[in-house]
């Protein structure tokens, strides 16, 4: 069984790579009077954008990730 993580010890690199392999977050974001979703990675990395939210999470899940969204 692997080792618990002290979060309190965690550098912010480390923290900002928790899931990094794991999650993709959804931005949604307006561009030129359209909506559009961007899709992050858990260090905050730009990676693709999609139409809608349910583009976003089929692109997101095609790359056997996680999608969680962002406010």
């Amino acid at each position: 069984m692997p080792e618990p993580i002290d979060v309190r010890r965690m550098s912010a690199k480390d923290f900002a790579a928790l899931g990094l392999f794991d999650i993709a977050f959804v931005k949604p974001v307006t561009s030129g009077g359209e909506a559009n979703y961007e899709i992050h990675t858990a260090d905050g990395q730009l990676v693709a954008d999609a139409p809608s939210w349910d583009a976003a999470v089929s692109l997101i899940r095609e790359n056997e990730m996680e999608a969680a969204r962002i406010h």
